[in-house]
């Protein structure tokens, strides 16, 4: 049964839009009535509900402001304002965040039954695409595994795909928002080139073009800023042939966004093979025999630098995987029995990318970490630690880093990291993880709720990284554990 919210500042109205029509017999439950916007907020936050109907002036938040709230949240609420005033440009407003429609008071009961019908429609139409994107994701993860050795001449054949053109490359783009994503949804056909369209994340699609490399008439970047305006990152991959695995081009072309990303570049980038500089791989070294030595200084002012260098440079994110995790195992070498390190771990690129989202957070932490290897503890009471256990489960579904919650309760970072360890048996990353998959596989035994709706849930923004975490943990993808 669908949920629906009513948020109207006149009570009366309220309960007059409650027994207008029987809201059981098409299949929704009223969950409640509040009469100012910042209640909605609250509920809309909690349950979220299929529908909200609101008043458009209300105190707190208005019904536009609301409406501009959940588009925010990346919600799929549907929003129904209501007014007391044939007022145009409320209704152009309405319009352009998105309201599904807009009613006038005194509301007709026929034409808010009229408007629920169609909004139910909406609904199961959304549902049925949802379990038809489920089915499609799984296979479309195993496709684009970076170790799978299907070719895209394969691919294409079992797909009965004919193709006319010799090149092919991928294109990833990610979006600020779904709402940006969808309305490029449709790519105008080109006479020059062919494309196969996936949704690979809640803001992100990737496409595999065809095209002849050959033809001087036809460039690529122009078609890919023309076609792509609303995109605020864009990767593009090397040229491959049909003999080319098309998990290869795929990870390249999210390794060349991603790297826009992380250094929040708006630029198409085009990716380039993984090379450290002469400069980088000194620097490294330098780095090394300070760590051993454990000379504060000098391994400060070097993290420094090759943030520099990796900003300077604009180094790709798997070039500074790969520095990472240098440093990382340098850590484990010289001070693998430190009481601080459990917040250190080798990462892969879309890990850190999603942890540290800039080159200045990745060397800071390093920094925060060998500060910690010469403070000294200060005791923390059980209270105040079991506090920060409980704020961590309150909001384990959204992108908080741990640094975050160190300076929220005013406990240094790597004292707080090995207080979480102490208190939960996991470093803060594995108990955020375990929480996340744990609550997916709760909503996973639900088959009213599509997969892609329950990577929402639990606080990641691309399927594929979450297929990933599963596949790992649990052995199966979300859809094969479904069925189990």
């Amino acid at each position: 049964m669908y949920q629906v919210l009513i948020a109207d500042d006149e009570p009366w109205v309220a309960y007059g839009i409650m027994h207008l029509i029987d809201w059981e017999s098409l299949g929704f439950q009223v969950i409640g009535t509040v009469y100012d916007g910042l209640s909605a907020l609250r509920i809309i936050q909690d349950r979220k509900p299929e529908l909200i109907i609101s008043d458009i002036r209300m105190p707190g938040l208005d019904g536009i402001q609301l409406l501009e709230k959940i588009n925010q949240m990346q919600l799929q609420t549907k929003v129904i304002l209501v007014s007391g005033y044939a007022d145009f440009t409320y209704a152009q407003q309405a319009i352009r965040f998105g309201a599904f429609d807009y009613l006038l008071k005194q509301i007709d009961k026929d034409k808010l039954k009229e408007t629920i019908s169609r909004l139910i429609y909406c609904l199961k139409d959304t549902q049925r695409s949802s379990k038809e994107l489920d089915l499609f994701l799984d296979d479309l993860f195993e496709l684009l595994e970076p170790d799978n050795k299907i070719t895209i001449g394969n691919f294409l054949n079992n797909k009965g795909i004919m193709n006319e053109y010799p090149h092919y490359r991928f294109v990833c783009c990610l979006y600020s928002t779904s709402t940006a994503l969808l309305s490029e949804q449709k790519i105008m056909p080109e006479k020059e080139l062919h494309t196969i369209r996936f949704r690979t994340g809640q803001n992100k699609i990737s496409i595999l073009v065809s095209y002849d490399e050959s033809k001087k008439n036809f460039d690529f970047s122009n078609y890919i800023s023309e076609h792509f305006s609303q995109c605020t990152y864009i990767g593009i991959s090397s040229i491959g042939l049909s003999s080319t695995p098309i998990g290869k081009l795929y990870q390249e072309a999210d390794i060349a966004m991603f790297s826009s990303y992380f250094h929040h570049s708006n630029t198409i980038n085009q990716y380039k093979p993984a090379k450290l500089s002469l400069e980088v791989r000194q620097m490294i070294l330098n780095l090394e025999i300070s760590i051993k030595e454990l000379a504060h200084k000098n391994i400060v002012n070097l993290l420094n630098e090759t943030c520099q260098e990796c900003t300077r440079e604009h180094l790709s994110i798997e070039q500074i995987t790969i520095i990472y995790n240098q440093i990382v195992s340098m850590i484990f070498k010289y001070h693998g029995n430190s009481n601080v390190i459990d917040e250190i771990e080798h990462l892969p690129y879309e890990h850190i990318v999603r942890i540290f989202r800039s080159p200045e957070q990745l060397f800071e932490r390093f920094i925060f970490f060998f500060e910690q290897l010469t403070e000294v503890e200060v005791y923390i009471p059980n209270e105040q630690v079991k506090r920060v256990i409980e704020y961590i489960d309150s909001c384990f579904t959204e992108d908080i880093l741990l640094s975050s919650i160190a300076k929220k309760f005013n406990i240094s970072l790597g004292y707080l990291s090995s207080l979480i360890k102490k208190e939960t048996g996991a470093t803060y990353s594995e108990y955020v993880l375990n929480k996340r998959l744990s609550m997916a596989k709760e909503l996973l035994n639900d088959g009213s709720i599509s997969i892609h709706e329950i990577v929402q849930r639990v606080g990641y923004k691309d399927y594929f990284h979450f297929n990933k975490l599963f596949k790992k943990n649990f052995g199966l993808t979300p859809s094969k554990y479904r069925k189990i």
